[in-house]
């Protein structure tokens, strides 16, 4: 089973492999205001766990500045979706599974604010990370996918 510890290494590492800010690890409580005010991405790591990264919008558009060697006023809303979602899933490829890694695994995909709240309140939290980049929120949280399953009927 993962821990905070794990789960947070493993971020930092491949944070720091794309990007030139530093991910801190963070023990402040984030309010619903700031849950609410991030991106958020969702992936089944495997056929009994979800992972979800919510994180504030302009560190997604420097991390995709690092990535493309780009300016962040030449980066789109489609340069940041993607850095987000390759961060996401050498995050998610880094992390054990219970299966192969070609087994339930799906692409990182971006929720929509509508599903935020409803998966935060049906999923069972085993491991959770708060951390930040230049104080702009980082989360990273694992799940049980069996209450996923049932809400979109994806496993």
């Amino acid at each position: 089973m993962w821990h905070k510890g794990e789960l947070f290494d493993i971020s930092r590492d491949v944070w720091q492999s794309f990007s030139s800010k530093q991910l801190l690890k963070n023990e402040g409580v984030l309010e619903i205001e700031d849950l609410l005010s991030m991106q958020w991405f969702y992936c089944h790591l495997s056929s009994n766990f979800v992972v979800m990264l919510a994180i504030d919008l302009r560190v997604g558009y420097q991390l995709a500045s690092d990535m493309l060697n780009t300016p962040v006023e030449g980066i789109s809303g489609e340069d940041e979706q993607d850095a987000m979602i390759e961060l996401m899933n050498c995050i998610c490829g880094r992390l054990d599974r219970d299966h192969p890694a070609n087994d339930c695994f799906e692409l990182p995909r971006l929720l929509q604010p509508m599903e935020i709240s409803l998966l935060l309140n049906k999923l069972h939290r085993l491991s959770d990370v708060t951390a930040s980049i230049e104080e702009q929120w980082f989360y990273i949280s694992l799940f049980e996918a069996e209450a996923a399953a049932k809400m979109d009927g994806s496993v």
